[in-house]
């Protein structure tokens, strides 16, 4: 290759073309080869020296520590409780920020969970999804050799979260950079779809009987594996599945695939999952500002929040389905709906020439219909939806799905042909499946559930809090870490041998 970056250097300084020959002695028409430029330079990696400094200055138990990873906002509620019991615990801990979520939107909850002071490393994060993935995966592995050369002798465990992008790219660069495996809270995630699906027809009317019998149908029919969606989520999972020695499952069924899928069965810790803990401290913590205030309108009736991201629900037959059966909502029943905007939902929007109609509607229908950005602060969609003054959220979130089984009378709508959290439908019963099939759809089966609740088998009121006790779930975390962290040899390595207990290494070499 360097021979051919001299050709065409030559070929550039005489402004002529000609031909050229490789190491394998080929002839090449340098006039057929084009440059591609593959972006600008990344922003440097940032640390702070001084929070790095004191990790261990007051731990005289402990040789290493749990590097807490952030990226997203989901992220930021999820393992703040972690960062919290560690600390309470003793445990020595710190946060590695991607730094993708920068501005004062997305990026809020450093600040409303007070994370700020933990981060010694923001890696600046930046791009579309194949930039930010580079970028996260050569940054993150000279991280971690940065404090394995700065750090010598002690161990460092990140512990990434759920099946963002940061945990499938963050967790291998971690393995191929320092040979070592990481920690995942909410691992095991697997989407899988009700057999019935197979059965609807695209472009047909579902009478009320097909709706009836599809939402009581996922309570009772098999339920198979659709690794497809969420993109790229499920992608994300999978390969930090691959990269993970101490997996912190949410619930029972999570541990099955992970040992279906041959993950050991010591590794699997089934915990519950930290949001419970995220939820417990926002509803004792006072909000900055009351989301009734931002948005008076909510005082007055029974509301529905609604928030349609996914990349797969953004394509055009699915979005206008959504969107479609959003406006039926408003014109045909007497639903009121507060629609939450986030970056997806405005660029399809725009994209599907749809945003004008929207806020005609929403001119049109003052008291039944609102639009507002992204709620910057999660204290306040706690808020709202302990309020009384919402009775549903329709979502195609997967964290959303869990979290409104600790509201007791929000119903949770479910806008996609497969979950992530299918235990929320069947063990739970608190959270029902809509297919974006055609407009139709949402609707109806809002109506229905609306109507008839408890006679399709869904009790929102009585639904199963399946994903432990607010409070107690980072505790379980921490004390399995801390009792891996009393042990004297360090257990983070891929090896074998190291499984099946025949020795345990001290120290690794560079080869990678």
């Amino acid at each position: 290759m360097k021979f051919l970056r001299d050709e065409l250097d030559i070929r550039k300084s005489r402004k002529t073309e000609h031909i050229g020959k490789n190491q394998y002695d080929v002839k090449i028409d340098l006039s057929n080869l084009q440059e591609i430029n593959v972006g600008k330079k990344s922003l440097p990696i940032l640390v702070n020296r001084k929070n790095l400094e004191s990790i261990f200055s007051n731990s005289y138990l402990y040789d290493k520590a749990l590097a807490i990873v952030i990226g997203t906002k989901p992220d930021f509620y999820k393992q703040a409780p972690l960062l919290i019991e560690a600390k309470r615990q003793g445990l020595p801990s710190f946060i590695i920020s991607t730094g993708q979520h920068y501005d004062n939107l997305l990026g809020y909850g450093i600040k409303e969970f007070d994370l700020y002071e933990s981060i010694i490393c923001d890696l600046q994060i930046r791009g579309d999804l194949i930039q930010k993935s580079s970028d996260l995966m050569l940054k993150f592995g000279y991280f971690g050799r940065y404090l394995k050369n700065r750090m010598h002798g002690k161990g460092i465990l990140p512990i990434v979260h759920g099946d963002t992008l940061v945990a499938g790219v963050a967790t291998l660069s971690w393995v191929f950079g320092l040979g070592q495996k990481v920690g995942q809270n909410e691992s095991g995630l697997r989407s899988m779809s009700p057999v019935s699906i197979v059965d609807i027809k695209a472009n047909r009317v579902p009478s009320y009987d097909t709706i009836e019998k599809f939402v009581t149908d996922q309570l009772s029919v098999k339920w198979f594996l659709t690794r497809e969606e969420p993109f790229p989520e499920q992608i994300d999972t999978w390969i930090c599945s691959s990269g993970t020695k101490f997996f912190f499952a949410p619930t029972k069924l999570n541990k099955e695939h992970l040992i279906r899928e041959g993950y050991p069965d010591e590794d699997i810790n089934v915990v519950g999952n930290s949001v419970v803990d995220a939820i417990d401290l926002k509803r004792k913590t006072k909000i900055r500002k009351s989301i009734f205030e931002s948005y008076p309108q909510l005082e007055s009736g029974d509301w529905i929040r609604m928030d349609i991201h996914r990349r797969e629900n953004l394509t055009n037959h699915r979005f206008n389905a959504i969107m479609g059966g959003l406006v039926d909502l408003i014109q045909k029943t007497r639903f009121k709906i507060v629609l939450v905007l986030l970056n997806g939902t405005i660029s399809a929007l725009n994209r599907y020439n749809l945003y004008t109609k929207l806020l005609e509607l929403e001119k049109t229908y003052p008291d039944k219909f609102l639009i507002t950005n992204l709620w910057k602060e999660y204290g306040n969609v706690v808020e709202f939806l302990d309020s009384g003054k919402c009775w549903a959220e329709i979502t195609d979130s997967g964290s959303m799905q869990e979290e409104l089984l600790y509201f007791r009378n929000v119903c949770s709508f479910t806008v996609r042909f497969n979950t992530d959290r299918p235990e929320t439908i069947f063990d739970a019963k608190g959270n029902v499946l809509v297919p974006p099939i055609n407009r139709y759809w949402l609707p109806r089966i809002v109506s229905a559930v609306y109507e008839k609740r408890e006679d399709l088998g869904f009790d929102f009121r009585k639904k199963k809090k399946i994903y432990g006790q607010p409070g107690q779930v980072s505790k379980k975390i921490i004390r399995i870490l801390k009792k891996e962290f009393e042990r004297k040899e360090s257990n983070f390595f891929p090896w074998l041998h190291q499984r099946l207990h025949y020795w345990q290494e001290v120290e690794d070499f560079d080869y990678l």
